[in-house]
């Protein structure tokens, strides 16, 4: 049986890739700094990528759900022989490279840097790396954005929402992240690539907050407000210690197009997203 060795199986997209596992898939090793019980096909290691030696093996696949620039940096100076090697980015790459927060140019900043790395070692590895970048995830109540939105409109009822915020957008639902991730491992031939993953639908924002409230805080209202206004209520937030990682550049993207095509993943691994139709329980942790 194949050996695949995966981290990140704790979180979001690794609970939905963990559901989606069938028998003869893999014996998944799977890595958490916190003690897990087994299951079926799945034996949990301690370990911290900090520094951690994975067992002395080849591996048919490595595959990191977590942040990539820690798995990069421990794939470079720790990682173990494997064949391919499949790997959780972000558009985030993108879509913050240009912002006006230092905090969010350096995240697109590392994010490019550690897929350049990456791909260094599994080339001088002859490990074959596959990059999923997806958009904006939601479906396990995990996530800090819908997820975030809806419990604060459970809270008050209702959301203010600038009136510029009509910027396209594409949510992804984790399962379907997880499901692009096992058809890269799984696949009988590598699939090499950086693949930016959106869902099945692209919608305004606005549009797809009416939608997660709908679902998710019934009876819950959107309030369009000025952008000044808004603007200056977020500040405000700020300064109370309150979402204080939503800054300027959150603020400019709500009128900006985050739209990504689906069609190399398609090609690649048969990626096709399910269009946005949230539930309520997608918004229950």
């Amino acid at each position: 049986m194949k050996r695949w060795l995966v981290f990140g199986l704790t979180g979001q997209v690794g609970v939905a890739l963990r559901e989606a596992l069938v028998p003869g898939d893999a014996h998944v090793l799977a890595v958490s700094r916190s003690a897990q019980a087994d299951g079926p096909g799945v034996t949990w290691l301690r370990g911290d990528l900090g520094a951690w030696d994975a067992p002395t093996e080849t591996y048919d696949a490595l595959v990191s759900l977590g942040p990539l620039d820690v798995f990069a940096r421990w794939f470079e100076a720790r990682g173990p022989v494997a064949r391919r090697v499949v790997a959780l980015g972000s558009t985030s790459v993108h879509s913050k490279s240009d912002s006006p927060d230092a905090a969010e140019r350096d995240l697109a900043a590392r994010l490019s840097a550690a897929e350049e790395r990456l791909a260094a070692a599994c080339a001088g590895r002859g490990a074959d790396l596959t990059v999923l970048r997806p958009t904006l995830i939601y479906g396990l109540g995990r996530d800090r954005n819908l997820s975030r939105i809806v419990g604060f409109a459970r809270r008050w009822r209702i959301v203010p929402l600038p009136r510029s915020a009509t910027g396209l957008r594409q949510p992804v639902h984790a399962a379907d992240v997880a499901a692009a991730a096992l058809a890269a491992a799984r696949a009988p031939e590598p699939r090499p690539g950086r693949f930016d993953l959106p869902g099945g639908e692209t919608l305004p924002y606005d549009e797809m907050v009416r939608r997660a409230l709908a679902a998710g805080a019934p009876g819950a209202r959107l309030l369009r407000v000025p952008d000044p206004v808004f603007r200056t209520g977020l500040r405000l937030a700020r300064g109370t210690g309150r979402l204080a990682d939503a800054g300027d550049g959150m603020l400019l993207r709500l009128s900006q197009d985050l739209a990504y095509d689906l069609a190399p993943a398609r090609e690649a691994l048969g990626y096709s997203p399910r269009p946005f139709q949230p539930s309520a329980g997608m918004f229950e942790p």
